[in-house]
């Protein structure tokens, strides 16, 4: 049944994102604009996010298994512990979102990475110094590319 909601938020965030992309400027007369690659990916979350749903309903259908068993509570408490994972990692990422205006895209995502990378792995010395090194340098790569070789702008924040 979870599996059923994740399909549907995942194919209104990809419409969402489809609408939204061909907000981009263009830089030249060209086939592909900056927004066709969203569009793209756009288009694959969609369908991937369909089969989903389709799958998960047909499993559902042959278990015959639709309704609250054991009541609301309990099935709500089964479903917290089975995606207790996916909702942690959505209240991060929708910080990153809110806080990307705010700190600029460098800060925020080098904290997105980190603090991602410490949810979903253990935590120890080691794996925080790793994950903290190749944030920086995956992030500072990533926006030195796109800034100066494709001319997509990030937001700066208060700190840049």
């Amino acid at each position: 049944m979870g599996e059923i909601v994740i399909g549907i938020f995942l194919i209104l965030l990809s419409v969402l994102i489809y609408f939204n992309s061909g907000d981009f400027p263009q830089l030249n007369e060209t086939h592909l604009d900056p927004g066709s690659y969203p569009k793209l990916i756009a288009a694959l979350l969609f369908s991937l996010s369909l089969i989903l749903i389709i799958k998960q309903t047909v499993t559902l259908v042959k278990a015959k298994e639709f309704g609250f068993k054991d009541g609301f509570k309990n099935f709500m408490l089964k479903q917290w512990h089975e995606y207790k994972l996916v909702i942690y990692m959505l209240v991060v990422l929708g910080l990153y979102i809110f806080l990307l205006n705010i700190l600029g895209f460098i800060v925020s995502t080098i904290i997105f990475i980190i603090a991602a990378g410490l949810l979903i792995g253990p935590i120890k010395k080691k794996n925080v110094i790793t994950i903290s090194i190749v944030s920086f340098v995956m992030t500072v790569g990533v926006y030195f590319f796109f800034e100066n070789v494709l001319y997509v702008r990030f937001p700066n924040g208060i700190f840049f």
